[in-house]
């Protein structure tokens, strides 16, 4: 199969999946909602909400910024794309950690590419350093800015 292929067969799965999760879940996938999703899967890394509006406008009528930033909370509180404070962009979530790991977003500072990597040894490790700190963690999400190995 070619990388193409491949591509695409991926980036139906996720759709799928996006559509699975909120039938599951009693959540609408609105038209704007699937289209915001949609482009994020496509674009294959991090995309910003500004980036996004100018994608999903048309000459004839261009999407308000606040339409695009509620189909990502809403797509963000579903569990379907994360939001990266690195980079002041959105990319999508590539499925839920087990009950005691934690998702992990490496960032190549330079290109914005992202590794998702999910880590039961790294959860653990938070959560005793929160207790230590009296602190509780609400998100099993961390971000690591840095440079790819190449």
């Amino acid at each position: 199969m070619s990388t193409r292929a491949l591509r695409k067969e991926e980036e139906e799965n996720l759709l799928r999946r996006a559509d699975d999760l909120c039938r599951q879940n009693n959540l609408r996938l609105t038209p704007i909602r699937e289209r915001v999703y949609r482009e994020l899967v496509q674009s294959g890394g991090p995309v910003g909400a500004y980036d996004l509006v100018d994608r999903l406008s048309s000459d004839k009528k261009r999407l308000a910024p606040v339409t695009i930033y509620r189909a990502l909370d809403f797509l963000r509180d579903a569990g379907l794309v994360h939001r990266l404070a690195t980079q002041n962009s959105y990319v999508v979530s590539h499925g839920q950690p087990e009950v005691n790991a934690m998702k992990i977003m490496f960032v190549d500072s330079k290109t914005g590419e992202t590794i998702e990597v999910h880590s039961t040894e790294v959860a653990e490790a938070v959560r005793k350093a929160a207790e230590q700190a009296g602190f509780k963690s609400i998100s099993p999400f961390m971000e690591v800015e840095g440079e790819l190995a190449r």
